[in-house]
């Protein structure tokens, strides 16, 4: 998918920050609370495209006192619905969204739940957290993992093979503030660029703001090839005007970037949900695709 494709799709991108978020902000906004789905709840059972999810919390961790935060520690409600939407292969996320598909995911918590749900779509998909987060996210992953199919024709080499629904399905500790984003080399596929990145409710505190814009710029570089281009998908729960504001004009200096209309996202994230779903493309790369 390239800029001048979301041009054509979606129409200009989002000239004025402050518009857009008068935009969102003046809607009715239901009452989503702080955003968790139960942080009480030790586990959580989930049924989304048709196949269920037990995803284990860490309510010790979501009230400790970590330096780093504990945001991590449990589901946002935004993600379910984002991981429903996207499972529906929307057509406008074709182009990014494939079995030959490259996505990263930033801040995705202990729960992994769209990396869960979406990796048996695509070729690679990463989650990536803080360090602190990576012991429960890999316990989720190895929990819900699918397990491969039996067949008693097959030979016993073939029951030893590795299954692809595990192997492409990846995690990484990734710290906006103090990691490089070429840490993700060691776990993509040889040669190739990210097709998307993700961002699910990571949009909640203007001192991250800048580091997390950054290290979207240095995702989409990576491996930047002319004729590709990385696409931002930016999904969230609409809290601070103030924070999102800042977060808009921010990624606006770096990115076009359009907010996916009513039409082409499901109705638990249109306008008037509590939600917003954004696109963006990298300017400087803009335009060298064809």
């Amino acid at each position: 998918m390239t800029a001048q494709t979301l041009r054509t799709v979606l129409g200009p991108p989002i000239e004025v920050a402050g518009e857009e978020t008068f935009c969102l902000f003046s809607q009715e906004i239901p009452s989503n609370n702080l955003g968790f789905v139960d942080p009480k709840a030790s586990t959580l059972e989930l049924d989304i495209a048709g196949r269920g999810f037990s995803i284990r919390q860490s309510t010790g961790l979501l009230n400790s006192s970590r330096e780093e935060g504990t945001t991590g520690a449990v589901l946002w409600k935004i993600t379910p619905l984002l991981a429903t939407w996207m499972a529906s292969a929307p057509s406008l996320l074709a182009h990014v969204l494939h079995h030959d598909a490259v996505v990263v995911e930033l801040g995705c918590g202990v729960a992994g739940l769209l990396g869960l749900v979406l990796s048996r779509k695509v070729q690679c998909y990463v989650l990536t957290d803080l360090d602190y987060v990576m012991k429960h996210l890999r316990e989720n992953l190895a929990a819900n993992a699918v397990a491969p199919r039996m067949d008693t024709k097959v030979t016993k080499k073939k029951t030893n093979q590795k299954n692809p629904a595990r192997d492409n399905l990846k995690t990484l500790p990734l710290d906006w503030e103090r990691d490089s984003a070429r840490n993700l080399e060691t776990v993509l596929p040889e040669g190739r660029a990210i097709d998307l990145v993700v961002l699910c409710d990571c949009v909640y505190n203007e001192y991250l703001v800048s580091p997390l814009v950054q290290t979207c710029v240095d995702l989409c570089r990576l491996r930047s090839v002319t004729g590709k281009e990385t696409v931002v998908l930016i999904a969230q729960q609409l809290r601070s005007d103030v924070v999102f504001e800042v977060f808009l004009e921010s990624l606006m200096k770096e990115f076009d970037v359009w907010r996916v209309p009513d039409p082409d996202v499901s109705k638990d994230l249109g306008l008037g949900s509590g939600y917003a779903v954004h696109v963006a493309v990298l300017r400087d790369l803009a335009g060298t695709a064809t």
